[in-house]
Formats: structure tokens, sequence, C-alpha cells
């Protein structure tokens, strides 16, 4: 995948930590060389995702809008751990520096904007 599914941009091929959310950082790279989190599978709205304990435990911030979902106060999302990732590296992936994100957090946004989209649209 050469564009971004959120805005179409061209990506670009980065090293990135386990974190589907903030893996692209360099801090983020840092810390994972250096043990510093500990990273999780979780899974939400049919997909799973890889959070660091950061973002696991900051997840919830996100205001509902950002998902597709109507504004409104923030939510509880249903984020469901499933395991521990076991021997987390550096591994590469594409960003967007327009979105300011790496492809598999803005798959999985893209996937969440259309399911939470549909469902909005059936209520």
């Amino acid at each position: 995948m050469n564009d971004c599914p959120v805005c179409s941009n061209a990506l670009e091929a980065i090293d990135v930590a386990p974190c589907f959310d903030c893996g692209h950082a360099a801090r983020e790279l840092d810390e994972c060389r250096q043990g510093a989190h500990d990273y999780y599978v979780c899974e939400l709205w049919g997909r799973e995702l890889i959070l660091c304990d950061f973002c696991y435990a900051d997840f919830g911030s996100y205001f509902p809008d950002y998902w597709g979902m109507p504004d409104g106060p923030l939510p509880d999302y249903p984020l469901r751990l499933v395991r521990d990732v076991e021997k987390p590296a550096i591994a590469q992936d594409m960003y967007c520096p327009t979105c300011q994100h790496r492809l598999a957090f803005l798959l999985f946004r893209h996937h969440a904007l259309a399911r939470n989209a549909s469902e909005s649209s059936s209520r």
C-alpha cells in the first residue's frame, strides 16, 4: 500500500516499535529497545491492535468522533486485552506524515470509521 487509507497521501517506510498508536515516535523506538514498556494485543470493534502499556491506559482519551462515532462524552471503549506481546522488537511499517500515524494504526482507524459510520446510520 503506497497511499494512506485515511487521507490518501503518500506513505513512507519507517522503523516502528510494536505499539500501533505511538510506535512511530523516536522516543518509543528508544523505549522499546530499552524494554521500558509492555505491549498488549487488544481487540476492539472486531479487529486486533497492539498497544503499549501507556497507550492502552490512555486509549479512553480519544474523542468518539475520531473513530466515527457520534460526538459526545468520552465513552467506555470496549477494548479487550487478548494477550501480551512476547519478545517485542523493532519492525518496519509505512507512515503517513499528514495523519502522523503508522499504517497499522491507520488501517485500524479506517476500519473503525467505516464500522462506526454504518452502525450510526442504521440507528
